[in-house]
């Protein structure tokens, strides 16, 4: 019973967002965000990995018994660059089973030392990092399995043109570019356009394109001097502020919209 509300949260969790990420332009910045972060976990899994194979050769030498984490090591390594030169949803799948694998192996290492009269040699701290691995892997796969097909089919010169149209938002300068507007943390950028707006986090997390009235609508109150925006995306809520200066760029751009 509570597994199948488990499921049941887990896919309203994915499923509730706002329809305009839907279009064809969003679902482009959408596999190129999640592209950029599964390389990140790749990242991840290729230093995990290595860490791993450290610890199976020392321990090896003890006792032939540990041979499987420097297998299990050598495994996340090899899923890691696969990761890194091909993103997929079934690479970061394969992180996530290795992760686990690892995980299962810790506690099962740690029992039997436990049974055997050698609670001493049980390690909490690799338990604790496996498992902390583990929860990684399967909550960036969770974030990300619904994009599957949109990553497997995506065009190449389509991501392409995303990704460009990404950085050359944050290459622009500021103060030159009376269309761009930059989120109090400087992490995020907005460039408005005649009748939508683009956005862009500076690590391509998230990223998204929307007509100026559904942005209108992720404002929290226009009447403030310093503007927060809400927005629910499909990788998860973004939320940020902007100070006194951004903020009357965006008011200045909003009033100069015909009214719908």
């Amino acid at each position: 019973m509570h597994l199948l509300w488990a499921q049941r949260l887990l896919k309203i969790a994915i499923m509730v967002h706002d329809p305009v990420f839907d279009s064809t332009e969003n679902q482009a910045l959408l596999v190129v965000c999640a592209r950029k972060t599964i390389r990140r976990a790749a990242i991840l899994g290729i230093v995990w990995g290595a860490i791993n194979l450290v610890i199976g050769f020392f321990a090896i030498q003890a006792t032939p018994l540990n041979a499987g984490i420097l297998v299990l090591g050598l495994l996340m390594l090899g899923a890691g660059v696969t990761a890194l030169n091909k993103p997929s949803i079934h690479s970061l799948l394969s992180e996530a089973a290795v992760s686990v694998l690892l995980l299962c192996w810790n506690i099962g290492i740690a029992i039997f030392n436990a049974r055997s009269g050698y609670g001493d040699h049980v390690n909490g701290h690799g338990l604790i990092w496996s498992a902390i691995a583990a929860i990684i892997f399967f909550r960036q796969y969770q974030r990300l399995s619904h994009l599957k097909e949109a990553i497997a089919s995506m065009d190449h010169a389509k991501m392409k043109e995303a990704s460009d149209l990404c950085k050359q938002l944050f290459k622009s300068r500021l103060k030159q570019s009376p269309d761009l507007v930059e989120a109090s943390s400087r992490r995020y950028r907005l460039q408005l356009m005649s009748k939508s707006v683009f956005c862009a986090q500076r690590n391509l997390s998230q990223a998204f394109h929307m007509s100026c009235e559904n942005f209108k609508q992720c404002i929290r109150d226009l009447d403030k001097k310093r503007l927060r925006v809400v927005v629910r995306h499909p990788l998860g809520k973004i939320a940020y502020a902007f100070d006194k200066k951004n903020s009357d760029k965006i008011k200045g751009w909003l009033a100069t919209l015909p009214a719908v």
